[in-house]
């Protein structure tokens, strides 16, 4: 009895929602192909992510993608396109309603990445808004197939089958990982906001580029580029393809762009240096006839990186990119100019020769201690403090990544627990909302915390953790940040691979300072700003640190001359109230005298046989 009763409840319910197509009327606007498919991936992502029978795994969902591409490649209008996919959704499955389903917003959710408006486009059918709108009414909740979240609160996709039989000659395959990559994106990507480029334009604008990607290589360098436009410096590709392009061909010597000119910087292989006479401060002005400027500018495409200052430091791993090669470079040096034939070679090839003879911390002035905080641990936190609490000023160096927790200094430097960040994570619930997700303090309640003035150094290299730790050390009560532009680049990282052999990763957790400013991007902004020159490096100086000391040196002098003018305020203070108690004896005496000389004569000579009276008594 129950399966038949079972069995009339499906045939009423199947009655009442039937699909009833909508026919195009006079919307006949075309779709062209690129559309199309940019229409697809935002479908294909949606239903993957939000309705409940592909989000729990009852599909082959990569399958269904070439199934989608291939079925859609005859409709040519809004209206017979949105037509076909609301009856293929349709025949998915009914949806049951969601009673854990919170559909507004709340204050706790952060919407500047949201965006389902494209749903209710109205060149689309109506029977196709309503569906998508049921199903975003009606979203997943749960465990999901395809997405979860890692002990940090970042994104982590799962049961992406890495290992699917891709075939990269095929057009409509290479359009998978694009469309994977892209969604997650959407989605998770806590700073889609941030892009510099408008992350659907990117979707439109990187369907051609796979589909007439005609050799492997070609079809991984779209990946990069379609990787780059996340502009994050956590970002990046690792493939078997890139690596043997060659793509990884480095000098024996570091170059950075100083002062908008290609320069030698730091000496990596120093026997391989030799072999092509590199030096620190050479300027590499051109490669194979070509300006070096302009050759990076022309390689920016497949640069990663949240700000212009990760830009240019990663030019060392793009500038010489593709060369097969030894390039002919024009080499400038103290005004003279030479042409060579640079060796290039890979980077697990060069033997690098850093320089640790440095002391952890010093005091480098009078009363100016210096901590490099690439070498302290957190070991040393207590020695150190100890050895330079009594100081004026501390400069924390924070141009590599830290190996001490910002902690274990913050306690320090803070007088009392302070707020010095907060975050948001991706709402799993809500595919493209984010949730504020908590704060973090650092310090403790210590007054025999440092009282003096902290100088933190800064520069492009400054990135993730070491950004944080600057934050943190930003509340001590006297802070001044000295360098440039750093990364802009925090949070937890989620690692992934996107197809076999396709290795990626970005920032999945927002950060951001109490008050809700930017971080992302933005990095560190220095309160004295200041960049390394040629003839600074070509010196051998450190130029940010110098300036440091600068600044350190200039206000203890100040101070001192503050301490010496209150000092000669203060004697002469002490010597105008001793002139006035003179003044004020010689008053009191001189109205004694006036007093005295009124006395009539024989009033005095009574006192003094008074007195001469009581003597001889």
């Amino acid at each position: 009895m129950r399966p038949l009763v079972l069995l009339l409840i499906a045939f009423c319910f199947s009655i009442n929602t039937s699909f009833v197509p909508i026919k195009s009327g006079d919307s006949q606007d075309q779709l062209q192909d690129v559309d199309r498919l940019f229409y697809v991936a935002k479908i294909w992502g949606f239903l993957k992510y939000y309705h409940p029978l592909v989000a729990k795994g009852s599909y082959n969902w990569d399958e269904k993608l070439q199934n989608m591409i291939e079925k859609t490649a005859k409709y040519k209008t809004h209206a017979e396109f949105s037509n076909y996919i609301a009856k293929w959704v349709y025949y998915m499955g009914q949806l049951p309603p969601c009673r854990s389903c919170n559909n507004s917003n709340s204050d706790q959710h952060f919407l500047k990445n949201f965006d389902l408006s494209w749903t209710q486009d109205r060149r689309f059918s109506d029977e196709f808004r309503k569906t998508f709108k049921n199903i975003e009414n009606n979203r997943f909740q749960g465990n999901h197939f395809y997405i979860s979240q890692g002990d940090a609160q970042q994104f982590e996709p799962k049961n992406e089958g890495p290992d699917f039989d891709f075939i990269w000659k095929d057009p409509n395959q290479r359009l998978l990982p694009l469309f994977r990559y892209w969604n997650y994106i959407e989605y998770f990507y806590p700073h889609k906001y941030l892009t510099d480029q408008d992350w659907d334009d990117v979707l439109k604008e990187m369907i051609p580029k796979f589909l007439n990607a005609d050799t492997e290589l070609g079809f991984h360098l779209a990946m990069l580029e379609l990787i780059v436009k996340i502009d994050d410096s956590h970002a990046g590709l690792v493939t078997s393809e890139l690596d043997e392009m060659p793509y990884n061909n480095f000098l024996p010597a570091r170059i950075d762009l100083i002062e908008n000119q290609v320069v030698v910087t730091e000496i990596i292989d120093r026997s391989k240096a030799q072999m092509s006479d590199l030096k620190v401060g050479d300027v590499l002005k051109n490669i194979n006839g070509r300006s070096a400027v302009s050759m990076h500018e022309a390689n920016r495409k497949y640069i990663w990186g949240s700000n212009e200052a990760v830009k240019n430091r990663n030019i060392y791993h793009t500038l010489f990119m593709g060369m097969k090669e030894p390039p002919h470079v024009e080499i400038e040096r103290n005004g003279s100019v030479r042409t060579a034939t640079l060796n290039l070679y890979k980077y697990s090839d060069l033997s690098y020769q850093s320089n640790n003879s440095a002391e952890k911390w010093s005091i480098v002035d009078d009363s100016i201690g210096y901590a490099d905080l690439g070498k302290v641990t957190n070991g040393d936190v207590d020695q150190m403090m100890s050895e330079l609490i009594n100081q004026q000023f501390i400069i924390f160096d924070l141009r590599s990544n830290p190996r001490v927790s910002y902690r274990a200094l913050a306690k320090y430097l803070n007088p009392s627990d302070t707020v010095f960040a907060k975050f948001t994570r991706p709402d799993l619930s809500y595919p493209g909302k984010f949730i504020w997700d908590g704060e973090r303090t650092c310090g403790e309640e210590n007054e025999d915390y440092f009282k003096g003035n902290v100088v933190l150094l800064v520069d492009e290299n400054t990135q993730s953790n070491a950004e944080f730790t600057c934050m943190s050390l930003q509340t001590a009560p006297n802070v001044t940040v000295v360098g440039s532009q750093t990364a802009g680049t925090l949070g937890n990282v989620s690692k992934f691979a996107i197809l076999a052999r396709l290795h990626t990763s970005m920032s999945a957790i927002g950060v951001y300072y109490p008050d809700g400013s930017e971080t992302q991007r933005v990095g560190i902004v220095p309160d004295v700003n200041v960049k390394p020159t040629i003839a600074g490096i070509r010196a051998d100086k450190d130029e940010v640190l110098d300036k440091a000391i600068q600044i350190a040196q200039e206000e203890i002098e100040r101070l001192k001359e503050i301490a010496r003018l209150e000092e000669l305020a203060r004697q002469r203070r002490l010597d105008s109230l001793a002139r006035l108690d003179s003044l004020r004896v010689l008053d009191s005496l001189r109205i004694d005298s006036v007093r005295m000389n009124a006395l009539p004569m024989d009033s005095l000579q009574m006192d003094s046989l008074k007195i001469d009276e009581g003597i001889d008594n």
